[in-house]
Parts: C-alpha cells; structure tokens; sequence
C-alpha cells in the first residue's frame, strides 16, 4: 500500500512538474497601429484640421521621446491580404458619402466602433433611406474588416477583441464637431 501512495505521488508530482500554460498572446499595441494606419486611410486627411507633426521617419513628434529611438512591434500584424485590401477600398469609397451625415449630426460613432443613425429629422424620405443603407453596408464591412484581420492573423477568435481596438481608433480620429456615444448611450460632440 505504500508503494502504492509513493508511486501516485511521484506520478502525482511529475504531471504537476510538466503541466505546461500557453498563454495566447493577442498583440493590442500592434492592432492598435493598424487600426489607426486604416482609420485614417479610410477617413482620410480632413481639410479642417492640421496634419500631426512628424519626425524624418515619419513618427510623431513628441517631447517625451528626446531623441530616443522607438522600439518596433514584436510582430507584424497582416492587414494587406486581398480580402481585407478590398473591404478597405469599399469604406474609403463609402467614406464621402458619410462625411455630411457624420458632419450633420445625423450619424455618429457608437461604443463599439460602430456607426449608428442619431436622428434622421428634416431628411427627406429618399435620403433617410440613403443614410440607413450607407450606415448598413458601413457597418457590415467593419464587421467583416475586424474578423478577416483576427483569421489572418491566426487569433480569429479574438475578432471581438480586434473591434474593440479599432472602436477606440474610429472614435479618437473622429472629426471636430461629430458625433461619439458616450458609455451611458448619450451622445456628445467632439
């Protein structure tokens, strides 16, 4: 009996010893600069507001950096596959056809990245139909953008992680003047 318990034991402490945690790594920083890089290349350089200030490698300028040498991500996030190259292209041509809803209040930036139709008074019915389809197909390409990023990245179960990141970077880059829900569901102008 207890060459029994010595035996389980031992076994009992190996598999303890060999118990091995994979920790599945989902790169934030490295979505976050892809979200910006497609935010505004979906949105573009608006007319309205000063372009931010470079360095020669076209890094930001910032105080706190002082001339020290920016660290470069661990690992590159694949945003250029032919898939997510063509969702990109649709928003971008989309994106004219929004900038007057966005700019009049009809339409503005949901907590989840999403855009949501605000009011549709003093539109007339045609154009009420037009803002709803533009948001729909909007939307439905986001959705799309954020799933095909999580697959060609091998964590496509974090697409719901990846839309978080890019609902912070379509708010922050947001125009002067449009609209961002806040998280009590009302909604405030930048």
């Amino acid at each position: 009996m207890k060459k029994f318990v010595r035996i389980f034991s031992l076994v009992a402490v190996v598999a303890a010893v060999s118990c091995v945690t994979i920790n599945i790594y989902f790169p934030a920083e490295e979505v976050r600069g892809a979200a910006d890089k497609i935010v505004n290349e979906v949105w573009g350089e608006r007319t309205d507001e000063p372009p931010p200030q470079t360095d020669p490698e076209g890094q930001p300028n910032s105080l706190l950096r002082l001339g020290v040498p920016s660290a470069h991500a661990a690992q590159d996030i694949n945003v250029s596959t032919p898939e997510i190259r063509a969702i990109r292209e649709s928003m971008k041509q989309r994106a004219g056809s929004l900038f007057p809803y966005l700019d009049g209040g009809q339409v503005g930036v949901s907590q989840d990245g999403l855009l949501k139709v605000r009011t549709t008074a003093g539109l007339a019915l045609r154009t009420r139909s037009e803002v709803n389809r533009l948001v729909e197909a909007e939307n439905g390409d986001r959705q799309r953008l954020y799933t095909e990023i999580a697959r060609a990245n091998n964590f496509a179960d974090k697409a719901d992680e990846v839309q978080t990141v890019f609902a912070d970077s379509w708010r922050d880059q947001a125009a002067a003047g449009w609209f961002i829900e806040s998280p009590d569901g009302s909604w405030q102008q930048k």
